[in-house]
């Protein structure tokens, strides 16, 4: 799932059992990711070193361990860099559900995707809007409301 922001109009907060994590002001795309693989076999997460994953309370990512990895992506330069994987994205948590609070703002929608499906979601100036993403013991089918 990836979901494009505007940091300066609005607020971004991921929320992560046990707490919430705000989404640094230069990243400009925000993604969670339960494969190694992304975008034609890219690792934007990357090959993390022990210390690294010890010192931030990752865990090493396998597709099969529960976990979404949620990373930022800063600009277009840098999503060029990680998907050519000179570099790694901004790695922002772990968890196995997550919910993306949108705070306010002067956008009407935001862009999402979601499995290669873009949509553009409604946003109010006034009220947040939530993305929740968790595991549900039966598979779900996007569907078009129209």
């Amino acid at each position: 799932m990836s979901a494009r922001h505007d940091s300066e109009r609005r607020g971004l907060e991921i929320q992560v059992e046990p707490k919430g994590h705000m989404v640094p002001s230069d990243v400009r795309s925000i993604v969670a990711l339960n494969l190694h693989n992304y975008g034609s076999g890219r690792n934007p997460w990357g090959r993390l070193k022990p210390n690294y994953l010890e010192k931030r309370g990752f865990v090493e990512a396998h597709a099969d361990d529960g976990l979404l990895e949620i990373f930022g992506l800063k600009q277009g330069w840098h999503a060029s860099f990680v998907m050519v994987e000179l570099i790694t994205a901004k790695h922002i948590a772990q968890a196995a559900a997550i919910k993306l609070e949108f705070r306010g703002g002067d956008w009407r929608r935001a862009f999402m995707q979601m499995d290669g499906e873009p949509w553009k979601q409604p946003m109010s100036k006034e009220f947040s809007t939530f993305v929740e993403i968790r595991r549900v013991p039966t598979q779900s089918l996007m569907i078009n409301g129209e």
